[in-house]
């Protein structure tokens, strides 16, 4: 008789099952398993630790590896690609090194490295791991191939990538291998590579025919080229394919009166317009906001009927929308023989990014209402409105909607509900969605942070700073607005600097104008107005309104009639018309007992005509029917 097979003996495998199937907390298996004593199973701590490298809680992640008992290579991979996948190579390396003392690496855990390479365009390091690869004879595989290529093309060492692709398979380059290839260069960083790639493109003596051209001049475009595609379209003969793309080309670099002209050659010439290229062009005056360019070809889909189409329908929609155009947008949606919901997220996106707050959420209302299907983004946009109001029993209300529909777990909507909730005031309510997240990101922690910037919580906000660290979260630009806002509005000058600093030594990241404005905004609340000019003049680029204007307002608390004086005339250069720096200037003479300079400094604001709106504010009440928002206007 066989022996009786106990019924624990296959739990680590269902736990782990469960951990995929039901979507469970991964934290609640961890515990669950370690109280059932089921940890000795390695299979069981590899799905958690892959759980934990994708929420991501790599702290988790790390400190589980350390107390597996036979940790195999999957376990050391699965956290050395959830370390790469952030971005943070110096953990994902010790992990390696760990490794290698005890276990051959294998495709995979140098693949990990190589993305990770790729993500940060770290070119020595992935050098360095391409040398491992060849020692380790894994080089040969297609996978690990086709991730070298990603890596070094990404890393702008074109010719790298041919010698992996070509070269050492003694395979000579065709057509085919370089129109996949210069799809790598997508953005003006790699204008330079995009041109070695065409030097070498004609250096083989491969002609660039109608086919390659049209993709060089889309790769051209894509990199900021456009003198490149004006010389390279010269050159074709062109057709419908290599028109779409040089239209494209003109319109991702802002050339869109260029564009329009393309797509009048095309109707002129009566080339076959397909309703892809009609909705792409309006799409592209979409992005431009080039509304009057948008109504011409508005007009062309019309006379063709290309509207009954509800994709073109739907681009009309969303140009109208971003152009502010808001009653052409709604008449558009009125005449829409056929909507889907894309069309409903459409005129609500519409209504949230034109201020349209009220109007979104009766939309959205009017949506549930019809037993519409409600995307992710249709509700992401409902709680952005309720950002707009703000309403935060409203906000509640479509917070209720989330869980009801079952969407409250999305990373979206959660991001969308913090900062719905920090925006309202309600800080405690978005610090509970954020408690409840099972996985956060860093638009997660910088709703968090910023929310608890601008609301006075500026300890809570560097603490979440810490912790985002801690997690091994990537931080943004975003995130170190909100850090530079708090240590101002704290008067923690040092330490405001040493996250400054912090942005380009530990995280690559360049300072923006929107962060010299907190380090122009954190001395001149410290009283550093010296400190502040010359951080000014220290700028690698040049100052704008944005940086002028704290300037201008910490030279007003503290009395600075000179440097007041420089910073109203820099901010009058760029904005002739703003009232509020008039004011300002006027009410920095009259603390300073100049009464003749305020009385000139209101007589120009006379003889230009500018004149300062009085303050407004709004305010909410409940009325009979709890359900419906009633928002009425106060002086």
């Amino acid at each position: 008789m066989a022996p009786t097979r106990s019924p624990l003996a296959n739990l680590p495998e269902k736990l782990s099952s469960y951990l995929k199937l039901l979507h469970l907390d991964t934290r609640s298996i961890h515990g669950l398993s370690l109280k059932l004593g089921c940890l000795s199973s390695t299979f069981l701590c590899n799905n958690l630790l892959h759980s934990y490298s994708s929420i991501p809680s790599l702290f988790d992640a790390h400190k589980l590896l350390d107390e597996i008992p036979h940790p195999n290579i999957v376990s050391f991979s699965a956290l050395i690609s959830g370390y790469a996948r952030i971005g943070n190579l110096k953990h994902a390396m010790n992990l390696f090194k760990r490794l290698q003392c005890s276990i051959i690496p294998n495709k995979f855990t140098f693949g990990g490295i190589i993305s990770g390479c790729a993500q940060t365009r770290d070119f020595l390091l992935g050098v360095q791991v391409h040398c491992g690869m060849i020692k380790s004879g894994v080089e040969s595989d297609a996978f690990v191939q086709s991730l070298l290529i990603d890596m070094y093309g990404k890393c702008g060492m074109v010719d790298w990538a041919f010698k992996v692709d070509m070269v050492c398979s003694g395979v000579q380059p065709v057509i085919m291998t370089f129109a996949s290839l210069v799809k790598v260069f997508d953005d003006p960083t790699k204008l330079n590579q995009a041109k070695q790639t065409h030097g070498f493109i004609v250096k083989l003596g491969i002609e660039v025919d109608d086919r390659l051209g049209s993709t060089m001049i889309a790769m051209y475009g894509r990199c900021g080229g456009i003198n490149e595609v004006i010389r390279l379209s010269d050159r074709l003969k062109h057709d419908v394919v290599s028109l779409t793309s040089l239209l494209a080309a003109y319109m991702h670099n802002g050339f869109a009166v260029e564009a329009i002209g393309i797509f009048r050659r095309m109707v002129s010439e009566k080339m076959v317009i397909d309703l892809f290229v009609v909705a792409s062009v309006i799409k592209a005056c979409s992005n431009f906001q080039q509304l009057r360019l948008g109504k011409e070809v508005h007009g062309y889909a019309v006379k063709n009927g290309f509207m009954y189409d509800v994709s073109v329908s739907n681009a009309v929609l969303t140009l109208y929308g971003r152009c502010g155009a808001i009653r052409e947008s709604e008449r558009v949606f009125e005449l829409m023989l056929d909507k889907d919901t894309i069309s409903w997220t459409a005129l609500l996106m519409s209504f949230c990014q034109n201020g349209y707050g009220e109007k979104a959420v009766l939309l959205f209302r009017q949506m549930l209402r019809e037993a519409l299907s409600t995307p992710i983004f249709s509700v992401t946009g409902a709680v952005s409105a309720c950002s707009t109001i703000p309403s935060p029993p409203l906000g509640q209300q479509i917070h209720s909607r989330t869980v009801k529909l079952g969407i409250d777990e999305d990373i979206s909507v959660e991001n969308s509900l913090i900062t719905m909730y920090a925006k309202c005031g309600s800080i405690e309510n978005a610090t509970k969605v954020f408690d409840s997240m099972q996985r956060r990101d860093t638009v997660s922690w910088n709703a968090l942070i910023n929310g608890f910037s601008h609301h006075g919580f500026e300890k809570e906000a560097l603490k979440a700073f810490d912790q985002m660290q801690e997690k091994g979260i990537q931080p943004d630009d975003l995130t170190f607005v909100g850090i530079l806002v708090s240590c101002s509005r704290a008067g923690l000058v040092t330490e405001g600097c040493e996250y400054f600093n912090l942005m380009s030594t530990a995280y690559r990241l360049m300072p923006k104008k929107e962060h010299y404005a907190c380090m122009v905004d954190l001395f001149g609340r410290a009283g550093m107005v010296e400190d502040a000019i010359e951080f000014i003049h220290a700028m690698p680029c040049e100052p704008d309104q944005l940086v002028w204007e704290p300037l201008l307002a910490s030279c007003k608390v503290h009395g600075n009639v000179e440097l007041a004086k420089l910073a109203a005339m820099k901010i009058l250069k760029i904005k002739p018309d703003e009232p509020s720096v008039y004011v300002t200037l006027s009410s920095v003479h009259a603390s300073d007992g100049i009464w003749d300079e305020k009385a000139r400094v209101r007589d120009i604001m006379s003889e230009y005509g500018v004149h300062k709106m009085p303050g407004r504010s709004w305010i909410e009440f409940p009325v009979s029917n709890e359900n419906e928002l009633e928002i009425l206007q106060a002086l």
